[in-house]
């Protein structure tokens, strides 16, 4: 088996939320090789970002419609994509041992998506921004919006900060009051992203607790992309609570009681995998 192959064998083994990460990190580091390309052969310097950010002019929009997704993928600098991959690994985790991947691939997208509406939308609203030329890139949207329909899902789970266990929902408050407070400061159509993400996030797991699932769409294109063979039941919703499951409820209660006390990682490998068994379809 080839590098190729093999390396390509290894991240269809990942799960959805680590081929997030590798593949954020690959767009990070593409511009960089293709710059370092170019360089050498004396190439016009050029960077491909602009193929993939979104801007706030909506007639750029239209020639390039994929960029209210594929902003996501790049960031600014090094540090821009590591707070957010450290903020999608600690919360994607547990959502994602919590609910499936369909619902973490459905707010992870509603997020990106929503954050793109709410910066398109501040921009030609608010007078601030009149004759402002921006574009935005960053996973942040959808970061917030994993992070804040966990804690909006479990306001007592605690995430562990250095030797500190802070509950989540301190934390969601945190990040919303900064968003808001930074706004006038610089970098405002990020800052408007994140709060919009972080509101879907919210309405999303409020949304599907009441029964109504506004994001089954995603996991439908996703298929039709990716996965065209996989069978439709596939679709339904992956809430453990509401599932007939061989794992005793009580057994559930005992470990979520336990993430709220100690935090996720105080969890052994057997109460992951029974999460995890109990998420399954």
């Amino acid at each position: 088996m080839g590098l190729v192959n093999r390396t390509g064998y290894k991240f269809n083994n990942l799960n959805s939320l680590h081929k997030i990460i590798v593949i954020m990190i690959f767009c990070f580091i593409a511009p960089f090789i293709i710059n370092t390309l170019s360089f050498l052969f004396q190439i016009k310097e050029f960077s491909i970002i602009v193929f993939f950010d979104i801007s706030q002019d909506l007639s750029r929009l239209i020639y390039k419609p994929w960029s209210i997704i594929t902003y996501a993928f790049f960031h600014a600098d090094l540090w821009h994509l590591l707070g957010n991959m450290i903020i999608l690994h600690l919360s994607g985790k547990v959502v994602l041992d919590l609910f499936g991947k369909d619902t973490f691939i459905k707010v992870f997208v509603l997020g990106i998506l929503f954050g793109a509406l709410t910066y398109l939308i501040s921009y030609n609203v608010f007078p601030v921004f009149n004759n402002v030329n921006s574009s935005m890139i960053g996973a942040s949207a959808g970061v917030m919006a994993v992070f804040i329909f966990l804690a909006s899902y479990s306001p007592d789970f605690k995430i562990q900060i250095f030797f500190i266990n802070v509950k989540i929902y301190y934390l969601a408050i945190l990040l919303v009051v900064f968003d808001i407070i930074q706004i006038p400061a610089g970098n405002s159509g990020g800052h408007l992203a994140h709060l919009g993400g972080a509101f879907i996030g919210y309405y999303y797991n409020k949304s599907i607790n009441k029964g109504k699932d506004f994001g089954v769409w995603i996991i439908t294109v996703y298929d039709y992309l990716f996965k065209k063979n996989r069978i439709k039941s596939s679709y339904k919703k992956r809430n453990f609570r509401k599932k007939n499951i061989s794992v005793k409820q009580k057994e559930i209660d005992l470990i979520l009681d336990k993430i709220s006390k100690s935090g996720y990682d105080s969890l052994s490998k057997s109460e992951k995998e029974t999460l995890f068994k109990a998420g399954e379809k």
